[in-house]
């Protein structure tokens, strides 16, 4: 007895050349992915190479002795060769004298990947060689290699990974249509790499059924649309999640380097990273953020006028949250003596120019910046830079990337924050309920008790000024207090209290209620706003601001006449958090352009460009239809065969009979899954069948006897028996397992 035989998890049977040379494709294929992020391309193609070798000679090693414990062994040692190889290609001083240092990395990076891999693949093809379970570790390999060639991608930059976007952005192309046929072929080698037919005829049968169906996904893409991602999640096109992207809210505190400016006119503080915010209608307090998707884009600000905020920051504005419940602010609602609240925040989209109305206009303190805004995720209300006055519509030269584009014109601050002290705060025109409603806060005496303690340090001339009170209060706070996503003040009856009395450790919301809470406690007018905060420096040097849920943000504001509703945002100066990443430099810049209605190939060769593509586009749809067609043709083709070898017993000649008699019964045993085994006999294998359908071994002798020459036979017999047989089958398998089986136009390839 073999080896093989006393192993039940080894399987000699042999595999159609396609499958074999398909296996040793995707193989060579994972390797080059798994290597090609990390080294040379020398070491992507010995590692592809390595790979291959190493899987044609791990079938063969899966029939030979070795005892299946011994393959882990064995891997090490490989791979322990592997960065042996390495080290004394790369530190060897008489190779790196010979081929000089840059040529003995590349050799030692190949000699590694390559000998890796082969070790890999050897050993990986042992295994599922011999356990067919281990063909889910060859998918979940190069599933791993397409995800993080294309992980760039998903997290939101349109333009990674450059060498495969690059060229396609060059020509004006979008690059989804190249991760999509990434997709494509990925579910095509994970088909091949599944396929466990040992007929050839049947594996190129299933071969052609994917290429058909994928096919059918990237050419049908084209004429219905494009999937769109369900609610709240990232998405394909830098959508980010409905949750985190109607944000223009909260709790996402960027890096505050620039909050307002105290009166000594330094801008104090430390950078503060933001989590996923809540909607911007829901500043509810949270424990414990989670930040996984904060730096997919959501939007893109092209800026029209050159602008240096005096805050340091620049502030966009979507939600205002200034009604207090009795545990934190919302969103304020219309009095019962109809006195509206927070008017200056625009509620809708413009679908024609439209004035924002109480926005502080141009004030001598004051001056218009005009912007445009691209939204590449939902927003349930615009939000404009600094205080909105007026916003329209804007032409969208890219709907398929731009959700939405309409222009602001924002009324931004131009003095220094100095300016603003000795000026009085709220409204002398507000009617005193209006004062209430800005002033109201918790009955908690020890917000006011330390509200007092934080303006006793002020100068005696600035005693009485209640912007230096506010002042006081946000530096104070900065000072004192630190910034952390893991705060745990949510479940409290005042969680703001909790924070502020207690560990004085929280994220932006947290210091957002405490300051307007103190405020408030010493009448000053103010709120809390919400929406995104961006350092000056995002720019570099252009005229475009990719925003992104990191940059989430909720602040306090004050109401000084003259200067209207006015940021004076905390600055924490200690952080547990590490701040967020700049933007992508080339992504910002790329999506500026696509949202200026720019083409990035240049003029000259623009047409030519465009022409070529058409044409690319052209033949791509003939062929994906001609594919199609064929791929219809061999189905109807199959089922005209199929209904070919049902009737043909009622149409041949009698000397045919016991043939395709036997062959219309094997069929029907076929399509409920019941077929001969490899090496079986068709005797053997009417006796594995005898006590279910006894009726099917008489069919088998006539037929075996008839190919052998029999002198007679008994066609009524025959007959009979096929009718015994149909009746047993009938009243042994439920109808609908017959109906998939006739509807399976293959069925008749795997009777035999």
């Amino acid at each position: 007895m073999s080896r093989a035989s006393r192993d039940p998890g080894r399987s000699e049977a042999g595999e159609p050349l396609i499958t074999t040379l398909a296996r040793l494709g995707v193989y060579a294929l994972t390797g080059a992915l798994l290597a090609y992020p990390l080294g040379r391309p020398g070491a992507t193609v010995a590692a592809a190479a390595g790979a291959v070798v190493g899987a044609a000679l791990g079938r063969w090693l899966a029939r030979t002795r070795l005892r299946s414990w011994a393959v882990g062994p064995l891997l090490v040692v490989g791979l322990a060769i592997a960065a042996g190889l390495r080290h004394l290609a790369v530190g060897s001083p008489s190779l790196s004298a010979a081929l000089g240092p840059a040529s003995a990395l590349r050799v030692g990076d190949a000699l590694a990947f390559g000998t890796g891999a082969f070790a890999s693949g050897l050993a990986l093809r042992t295994l599922s060689t011999r356990q067919r379970a281990w063909a889910l570790v060859e998918v979940l390999l190069l599933s791993f290699g397409v995800v993080q060639l294309t992980a760039a991608h998903r997290g939101g930059a349109i333009n990674r990974p450059f060498t495969v976007a690059d060229p396609i952005l060059a020509a004006g192309g979008d690059p989804t249509w190249a991760f999509l046929t990434l997709g494509g072929l990925g579910a095509l080698v994970v088909v091949l790499l599944l396929l466990s037919e040992r007929s050839f005829f049947r594996a190129l049968w299933h071969v052609a059924f994917a290429v058909g169906v994928i096919a059918l996904l990237v050419f049908g893409a084209r004429d219905f649309g494009m999937p769109q991602p369900p609610e709240g999640s990232p998405g394909l096109g830098l959508r980010g999640d409905a949750q985190a992207s109607d944000r223009g809210d909260a709790s996402g505190d960027q890096q505050r380097g620039g909050a307002a400016r105290p009166p000594d006119g330094r801008a104090d503080g430390k950078g503060t990273p933001p989590p996923t915010p809540p909607r911007s209608d829901d500043l509810e307090f949270r424990d414990d953020y989670s930040s996984s998707h904060d730096q997919v884009p959501v939007a893109v600000v092209l800026f029209h006028d050159d602008y240096d905020p005096p805050s340091g920051m620049y502030y966009f504005r979507e939600g205002a949250f200034s009604q207090y419940n009795g545990r934190r602010l919302v969103a304020a609602t219309t009095s019962t003596s109809g006195a509206r609240y927070d008017d200056d925040i625009a509620q809708t989209f413009p679908a024609q120019a439209t004035d924002v109305p109480d926005s502080p206009g141009g004030s001598t303190h004051r001056r218009f910046v005009d912007t445009t805004v691209a939204l590449l995720a939902d927003h349930i209300r615009p939000f404009g830079l600094a205080a909105p006055v007026e916003l329209g519509p804007a032409d969208n030269p890219d709907p398929r990337r731009f959700l939405r584009m309409y222009r602001v014109r924002s009324a931004v601050l131009a003095d220094d924050y100095h300016d603003m002290l000795g000026a009085q705060v709220g409204d002398p025109s507000w009617p005193r309920e209006v004062w209430d409603h800005y002033t109201e806060g918790p009955k908690d005496p020890r917000y006011h008790a330390l509200a007092v303690k934080m303006v006793s340090t002020l100068p005696d001339d600035l005693r009485d000024d209640d912007v230096a009170h506010a002042f006081a209060i946000v530096m104070w706070l900065g000072e004192h207090a630190t910034y952390s996503l893991k705060s745990n003040h949510a479940d409290a009856a005042d969680p703001t209290a909790d924070f502020l009395f207690g560990d004085l450790t929280g994220y932006c919301v947290h210091f957002a209620h405490a300051a307007v809470y103190l405020m408030r406690s010493l009448g000053i007018p103010s709120r809390v706003a919400t929406g995104y905060a961006v350092d000056p420096s995002a720019r570099q040097g252009g005229s475009a601001l990719l925003l992104s849920g990191a940059n989430g943000h909720a602040w306090p504001e004050i109401y000084v006449e003259g200067w209207g509703w006015t940021v004076l945002d905390v600055a924490p100066q200690h952080t547990v958090d590490a701040p967020p990443p700049a933007p992508d430099r080339d992504l910002q810049r790329l999506l500026g352009e696509l949202a200026r209605g720019k083409s990035t190939v240049p003029p000259d060769v623009t047409a030519d460009v465009q022409s070529a593509m058409a044409s690319v586009r052209l033949w791509a749809r003939r062929v994906g239809f001609a594919v199609l067609f064929a791929i219809l043709a061999v189905l109807i083709a199959a089922f005209v065969v199929k209904v070919w070898r049902r009737v043909a017993p009622a149409v041949v000649p009698e000397h045919r009979l016991p043939r395709v008699l036997y062959r219309a019964e094997l069929d029907r045993l076929a399509e409920v899954g019941l077929t001969r085994r490899r090496g079986e006999s068709r005797e053997s294998f009417a006796a594995r069948l005898e006590a279910a359908h006894p009726a099917f071994v008489g069919l088998t002798q006539a037929h075996v006897g008839a190919a052998f020459g029999a002198a007679h036979t008994d066609l009524s017999a025959m007959r009979s028996d096929a009718a015994r047989f149909r009746a047993d089958l009938r009243g042994r398998v439920p109808l609908w397992r017959r109906a998939l089986g006739w509807l399976d136009p293959s069925a008749w390839l795997r009777a035999r």
